[in-house]
């Protein structure tokens, strides 16, 4: 019995200095228990604030896809509702950006998509809008600009919405892959070679024969910009190298110095005028929703973008004229239609001198190059399209204006010469390229130039059965920037990044 007795005193010996220990242990969890329930009651704030802004980006995605608005300029990011993306700046995705570069990078990708909600919205139909609740009783833009940053906070300061946002971000693709598999792509390919030779042919003459002057097939008119404010390449450089002070080495002029840029780079247009396509114009959506190009009003669309060569970020300037159609050389033309457009873009070297000057018709073809001082074009040699460029320019001097020659009918450029200014021209309007995002029709309502594909509707062209098997939706078709495939065998982009990284050497190398 005492031995029991003993036992039992050890055991409630046992007990007690056990108790002694685990109370203040579970004095402290229950403390942090209940402060943790203290603090769950500020979290429902954010997490309503998350909720309701992924619920507005939802709802408004809604309602644009339903109403067929949405905007193919720029790329939407699977679980990032409050970002968009282009082929640029995914050129940053795989790099080791730092904290400051990264939180430049997404910033930028915030402004992209909150730009591009906002056009997406302006053109839904006034039924698709209304009753739509917003955050906080804000209106929509002030709530897709809150909302904007509250969701892309998350992604700044969490490790893994960074990495999810980086292994979620694609540069887009122009091409169709579908129609090439399907066309038989590697077969049917080789059809196509001589017709891009026979056209690039073509295209060159008038640069190799300079002397035999092409026969007009109507009146050369002349555009040229509203002002003159030409800058000294000095000046330039001191605008590129100052705007590029961040930590992604953008150059990022202001507004006005933009505008000094764009007017000390503008082209002359001369134009040879056989008819109404061969002139200028401006673009204009009517109350039945067609739309047309105004020849009363002629007007050249100016867009920035970039590009990244030797490892620096080059500002690009783009030029771009809209005629009312392509007309036809015969009954039967297949490259003939509505609508025709050309792009003069302008690469500026950190120097302040162009880099070079390239082109493109709206619809992605007829891509040349014209190198400028001290560099080559390399042709590629993976049994891509070949690349085309008629001659380098080394831009104009002062007092003269770099003028662009083009064809009627065809509108190729058949010329580019430095000449000082005549009278008798007519005076172009400057346009922002994004007003043909969402251009004002009679009623008040908007409506894009494009569709949800990046095409303009009425410009197709019966060539796209022909090409079909080359994988260019609708090849022919003008389209939306950001969605330029430049050409038929292998795959270029416009917008590349690295496109010119890719096509220009030094004269030395």
């Amino acid at each position: 019995m005492e031995e029991t007795a003993a036992i039992a005193g050890r055991f409630a010996m046992c007990i007690k200095n056990t108790l002694n220990t685990l109370i203040p242990v579970l004095v402290v969890i229950l403390g942090l228990f209940f402060q943790a329930c203290a603090g769950w009651k500020s979290l429902p704030t954010l997490g309503a604030e998350q909720a309701d802004c992924e619920r507005l980006f939802q709802e408004m995605d809604q309602r644009v896809a339903e109403s067929s608005v949405a905007d193919a300029g720029t790329a939407r990011i699977a679980g990032f509702p409050e970002l968009r993306v282009d082929r640029f700046l995914a050129s940053f995705a795989k790099e080791n950006l730092t904290g400051e570069a990264y939180a430049a990078w997404l910033e930028r990708l915030r402004q992209l998509g909150e730009t591009t909600r906002m056009i997406e919205w302006r053109n839904l139909p006034p039924e698709a809008k209304s009753h739509l609740k917003t955050h906080s009783g804000a209106n929509v833009e002030e709530a897709v600009n809150v909302c904007g940053h509250i969701l892309a906070e998350q992604d700044l300061i969490y490790p893994s919405r960074r990495a999810q946002l980086l292994a979620e971000v694609e540069p887009p693709d122009a091409y169709s892959n579908w129609q090439r598999v399907f066309g038989l792509y590697f077969f049917s390919r080789w059809a196509i070679v001589e017709g891009v030779w026979r056209v690039q042919r073509e295209m060159r003459e008038p640069f190799v024969k300079p002397d035999q002057n092409q026969s007009a097939a109507g009146q050369l008119i002349r555009y040229t910009p509203p002002t003159r404010n030409v800058l000294g390449t000095d000046e330039v450089a001191k605008i590129l190298e100052y705007s590029a002070d961040n930590p992604l080495g953008i150059p990022e002029p202001s507004e006005d110095q933009l505008g000094r840029l764009f007017s000390t780079f503008a082209p002359v247009w001369a134009v040879d005028t056989a008819d109404g396509g061969d002139r200028i114009g401006m673009v204009r959506i009517g109350g039945d929703g067609e739309a047309t190009i105004d020849t009363n009003e002629a007007s050249v669309y100016r867009l920035v973008s970039h590009t990244r060569f030797g490892g620096q970020v080059l500002l690009q300037l783009n030029y771009m004229v809209w005629f009312p159609a392509r007309s036809p050389e015969a009954w039967l033309d297949i490259y003939a239609g509505r609508f025709d457009g050309l792009i003069w873009r302008v690469t500026l070297g950190m120097d302040g001198k162009p880099l070079a000057y390239d082109s493109i018709h709206s619809c992605g073809c007829y891509y040349q190059i014209f190198p400028g001082e001290g560099f080559r074009v390399a042709q590629p040699m993976d049994g891509s399209e070949p690349i085309l460029s008629p001659m380098p320019i080394l831009g104009p001097k002062p007092g003269e204006s770099l003028v662009v020659t083009l064809s009627s009918r065809t509108h190729f450029i058949q010329g580019i010469s430095e000449e000082a200014p005549e009278s008798g021209s007519l005076t172009y309007g400057w346009r922002d390229y994004d007003d043909l995002r969402s251009l004002s029709l009679p009623d008040g309502r908007h409506r894009s130039l494009f569709d949800t594909d990046g095409l303009v509707p009425g410009s197709e062209r019966p060539e796209r059965f022909l090409l079909w098997p080359m994988g260019v939706p609708s090849a022919g078709a003008m389209r939306q920037w950001g969605t330029h495939a430049i050409a038929f065998l292998g795959k270029r982009h416009f917008d590349d990044p690295r496109l010119l990284e890719k096509l220009l050497r030094p004269l030395w190398e």
